[in-house]
Order: structure tokens, then sequence, then C-alpha cells
């Protein structure tokens, strides 16, 4: 079996329904579990060889690790869970507050690897409680360094750097490369030449695409990504298949409406949790 990426969530960090919403995207969501999206997640694993790896670790772990083991049951380290280790992008709350499942209140793991940038590392190893996880042992940090592959269980992860809010830590995406090349960057500010190359080399690529438009939120400034709209005439003539990901509650193409249509019409795909592709 060739190693394969799964999508564990394709939802901005609050995921679909978005807590508090009442519009109907979210509500036909709660009434309907097939319309829902987890907070982002992404795993690579290859059941033969027995490893799965969890880009960002989401407040819906404990759901995403039963959509795991369906995938790749004899994957992990001999823990509770089928897990190999953890790649983290950032600190937002969508990407990285599921690893405190892993401390003693719920899973008591031991020596779990967290993959991540020094800012990223520096951040769980001074906070509380995060930094009970790396204290007690649950999990084991390890450095990422951008732009530099490091090679777990024959796949090279190399860490992308890219512009994001950085209250916290700054933020990457992930080349992945098995016997093809996949690109993951679920959080950008904008599209720089830099990201667009990488996104242009791969042979799949699952990138932001938290808003179809600047329009349909009004406090866009305060959390701006680059509008699905806006990016594809950036992309389009790419030989890279693309999945648009992080959809937010708001994005109209969550459904199957015109705007859905339009991309798709254009050679362009929204990701949606369990999707799988071979890499």
């Amino acid at each position: 079996m060739k190693t394969r990426i799964k999508v564990l969530g394709s939802g901005q960090d609050g995921g679909v329904p978005h807590a508090g919403c009442q519009c109907p995207v979210c509500e036909l969501a709660r009434a309907n579990p097939a319309l829902r999206r987890l907070a982002p997640s992404l795993a690579v694993y290859n059941e033969d060889a027995g490893f799965c790896y969890v880009i960002d670790a989401s407040p819906h772990l404990e759901v995403q690790i039963e959509m795991i083991r369906e995938a790749v049951p004899r994957a992990g380290r001999g823990g509770k869970i089928p897990v190999s280790g953890f790649l983290l992008t950032h600190a937002h709350i969508g990407h990285f507050t599921g690893l405190l499942l892993l401390g003693t209140e719920v899973l008591g793991e031991a020596g779990v690897p967290v993959h991540c940038t020094a800012s990223m590392k520096e951040f769980l190893s001074l906070s509380r409680p995060f930094s009970l996880l790396v204290e007690n042992g649950n999990i084991v940090l390890h450095e990422l360094r951008p732009n530099e592959e490091v090679n777990l269980d024959g796949i090279g992860f190399t860490p992308i750097p890219v512009p994001h809010r950085g209250e916290i830590t700054d933020t990457v995406g992930y080349a992945i490369a098995a016997g093809r090349l996949a690109v993951y960057i679920p959080d950008t500010d904008r599209w720089t030449a830099g990201a667009i190359e990488e996104i242009s080399k791969a042979d799949v690529a699952l990138i932001d695409g938290s808003f179809y438009s600047k329009d349909e939120l009004p406090r866009f400034a305060d959390v701006p990504h680059p509008p699905i709209i806006e990016a594809i005439p950036m992309l389009e003539g790419l030989d890279t298949e693309i999945y648009f990901t992080h959809i937010n509650h708001t994005n109209p193409a969550h459904g199957e409406g015109p705007e859905r249509k339009n991309l798709e019409q254009r050679g362009f795909n929204i990701a949606h949790d369990g999707l799988e592709l071979e890499i």
C-alpha cells in the first residue's frame, strides 16, 4: 500500500457548525452530521508500514483519532492512539489545543513526538498547561527548521514559512514528499510568490480556503485569509491538483451553490472530512 493523506478536518478552527452560531449553515450541520466540518488536521499514513503522522492536533482530536483508527488501525508507537507523531503549523486554537488530550487528565500518553518550529517549541515549553505535557513526558518536542526537510519513516516533511498573524508563534505549512509531492498550507494571510512556487511544484495541494470573498465576514480585517476568488487567478494554469480547505462556516463554497460550481468548473476542489488521496 502506498502512502496516503486523509483530511481529518476541513473546517476553520471552529469547524462547522460554529460555536454559538445560528445561521442556516450551522443549523443544518447540527441536524445533519454529513454537513459538518471538523477543525483542521491532516493524517499522513501508510498501513503496511504502520505509521501515521498527524499535522496539527485540533480540538476535535477525540473524533479524529477514530478516523485514523479506521484507516490505519496498526499505526503508532504502541500507545493508546494510532499516531506516530504530530507536526504543528502554529499556535492558533484549532491547530494545537488537542495536545491537551495527551495529558494526565485524559490519555496519559508517554513520549509522543511533536515536531514544530523553534517559536512553537518555546511556547509549548513555557506556557501552562501545555508545559505540563513536556514536564510530565507526555510529549517530546523536536525542533524543525524552516525549509529543511526532516525524514520520518521514509516520508520527507519540509516546513514552509508563511505569513500569518504571529501573536504567539510563527506559522508554517508542509511539503510532504512520498512517491508524489503534496503541499499542506491551511493558514496564511496572503499568497506569497514563495508559497505559490511550492504549490506549483506539488502534485496535490490542500490550501487555505477559509473565505470565498472578503465580503462574507464583517471583521475580515481582523482575521485575513486569501479569499478563494482572489486566489484562483493566481493558481489557474498550474498542473497541481488543488483542494481548498480550512473552510469557514460563512464560506458559500461550503455547500453546493454557484460559488462551489464556479471554482469546480475552473478546475479547483473543496476538501471534505475523510477525503483520502494517494501520494
